[in-house]
């Protein structure tokens, strides 16, 4: 699994991914992917969140888009 946190601001409207979590068994695998992750800058990205983000996530990073698992952080609700 790789999990993608991201912060949603509603007073700036905007998402960014705040952290990549990489929970691969394979160790090498779990090292490529997150050398990916820090090659494409994903931490601190602004995104459109919709139904294709997994998968822009995914094929950044070369895996499944079943693996990419999103959450949202809401960091300014009233």
């Amino acid at each position: 699994m790789i999990e993608v946190l991201m912060d949603h601001s509603y007073e700036d409207d905007y998402f960014m991914i705040s952290d990549v979590t990489v929970n691969l068994k394979d160790a090498q695998e779990k090292d490529r992917v997150e050398k990916l992750v820090e090659k494409h800058n994903l931490v601190g990205r602004l995104v459109d969140v919709d139904r294709g983000l997994s998968r822009r996530i995914a094929s950044l990073l070369n895996v499944d888009d079943k693996l990419i698992d999103l959450d949202t952080n809401e960091i300014d609700m009233i």
